[in-house]
């Protein structure tokens, strides 16, 4: 199931568009066949749902991304955020559904916008990348709407990161004011939430905080391996 969540993840956008395509499908079969295209959505929803609990409960893993191009290390993506967005298609499709089966045009009209823009806004959250991402320069959270910045420089020199359970770390600042929030970010700069393990995530912090020579190699391969054997 760990192996399925991964690849999930990396083949979001696969999964949203075929989700998507389902769900035009059902919609259009609901015409003629309404209590087996609405009773399919809602299996569909239910299982797409408890799905993204038991990621978020379960999927931790003891690894990061390569981003040579940038270059960085990515957290990986947890992918609650896709399957809660591929059972929220699902389950505007059938409410909308159920909504054209017995009410007026008004009533259709604006269930059907507002329940349009709650799906854009829940499918954006699962198609794009979002989460923490390790550079030469600091540590960035990149949000939906926002992201903290935080350079290497800004961290306590020590205890710079300590984990909060599988997946939360609690930031500590010797310098706070080098820490940069752009956007709209909800709660503080000193938590974050990461797709990794956090203890992963909590060691490498602390690794390039004290050892600066080393953080103009992250986004490498050979740096990668270190890092990782020496965070394990």
């Amino acid at each position: 199931m760990i192996s399925a969540f991964g690849l999930v993840a990396r083949g979001r956008h696969v999964l949203l568009t075929a989700a998507f395509g389902l769900a035009v499908l059902l919609s259009i079969a609901s015409r003629e066949y309404w209590w087996l295209a609405v009773g399919a959505m809602a299996v569909l929803t239910i299982v797409l749902y408890g799905l993204s609990i038991v990621a978020i409960l379960l999927y931790h893993p003891r690894t990061v991304r390569l981003r040579p191009e940038l270059p960085a290390f990515d957290a990986p993506l947890n992918p609650n955020r896709v399957l809660l967005a591929g059972a929220f298609t699902f389950l505007g499709t059938s409410l909308v559904s159920v909504e054209h089966a017995g009410q007026s045009w008004p009533v259709r009209v604006i269930a059907t916008g507002v329940l349009a823009v709650v799906t854009l806004v829940i499918c954006y959250l699962g198609w794009r990348w979002h989460g923490v991402r390790l550079t030469p320069e600091g540590l960035s959270d990149l949000q939906p709407f926002g992201s903290v910045f935080v350079p290497w420089s800004a961290f306590a020199a020590h205890d710079p990161a300590v984990p909060i359970g599988r997946n939360q770390l609690a930031l500590y600042f010797d310098r706070p004011e080098l820490v940069v929030r752009r956007g709209i970010r909800p709660g503080s700069s000193h938590y974050l939430t990461a797709g990794a393990d956090a203890r992963l995530l909590a060691r490498m912090i602390a690794t390039y905080v004290a050892s600066p020579d080393r953080r103009a190699e992250i986004g490498t391969e050979p740096e990668l391996s270190k890092a990782e054997l020496r965070a394990g």
